[in-house]
């Protein structure tokens, strides 16, 4: 018996072809837009003080360039997005590793991953098909909510991420953790690891340093950061802005404008020595 065909939800496989080409956007007039800001997490998270000045100093910013700027988030479950992604996150990583067995001819083996991959990949084999497709349904519902809010608005701005930039290595898995992730991983105790840490205790941790990006890595919009604004420190702080689905030319315009009224082309960050 063949599957019944939804043509609205294939629809939305396919991106617009923009206009013109997108070099040719870049000085273009972004015209009067309907900009929200919000600095609240969309995912479980705090947001560092430094990323909410940012926010308000950019959408005032935006407010003296003519737009119309308004405080207002699309309204999502946080908490139950975050456990759907990584569970997404988990099975898909499983998939990965277990792909290239057929092109090595032999079983992937823990030492030839980092451990939180083969970690991820762990909790992913022990990710049902009921559970994976589930936390797939319920991801698209998200996406709806989103796009439903786009009807109203043109952009979206956030911070890009919930901290200042921090030092390198510095979302690598230390003392205790590592140990237990090294451990864990070499015995292949996947169902412990799981017992030990849940997908949803795994999820806040894991997206507290990032409760902006996700839901558009979902959704498909089109994003940009931009270093509009530096803290005290001197070190830059990004802007993340967001358009409708397929509009990234509204995005190059609204950069080059943003970019003639605050230049940020000659600033570098101070360079820590060792």
């Amino acid at each position: 018996m063949p599957l019944p065909v939804q043509t609205s939800a294939l629809r939305t496989l396919f991106i617009p072809p923009p206009e013109r080409p997108f070099l040719e956007e870049v000085g273009r007039d972004p015209g009067r837009l309907r900009i929200a800001f919000t600095a609240r997490p969309l995912l479980p998270g705090t947001v560092h003080p430094d990323c909410v000045r940012g926010v308000e100093e950019t959408a005032r910013l935006c407010q003296d360039l003519g737009h119309i700027v308004e405080e207002a988030a699309p309204q999502i479950d946080g908490h139950a997005f975050a456990r759907d992604f990584l569970t997404m996150v988990c099975a898909e990583t499983r998939a990965d590793i277990e792909e290239g067995e057929p092109l090595t001819r032999r079983k992937p083996r823990y030492g030839e991953f980092e451990p939180a991959t083969w970690a991820l990949g762990l909790l992913g084999r022990q990710i049902s098909a009921g559970e994976y497709a589930r936390a797939l349904r319920a991801l698209q519902r998200a996406a709806r909510q989103v796009g439903q809010f786009f009807e109203t608005y043109d952009v979206l701005l956030t911070p890009t991420l919930a901290t200042p930039p921090m030092e390198i290595g510095w979302l690598q898995p230390t003392g205790v953790k590592a140990f237990a992730l090294r451990l864990l991983g070499s015995l292949n105790a996947g169902a412990l690891l799981s017992k030990l840490a849940g997908i949803e205790a795994l999820a806040e941790e894991v997206f507290a340093f990032i409760p902006f990006t996700p839901v558009f890595n979902v959704t498909g919009q089109p994003a940009m950061s931009v270093p509009l604004v530096w803290n005290d420190q001197g070190l830059p702080i990004g802007m993340h802005f967001v358009a409708r689905f397929g509009d990234e030319a509204t995005l190059f315009r609204l950069a080059a404008q943003l970019e003639q009224a605050r230049p940020w082309f000659d600033r570098r960050p101070p360079i820590g020595r060792g």
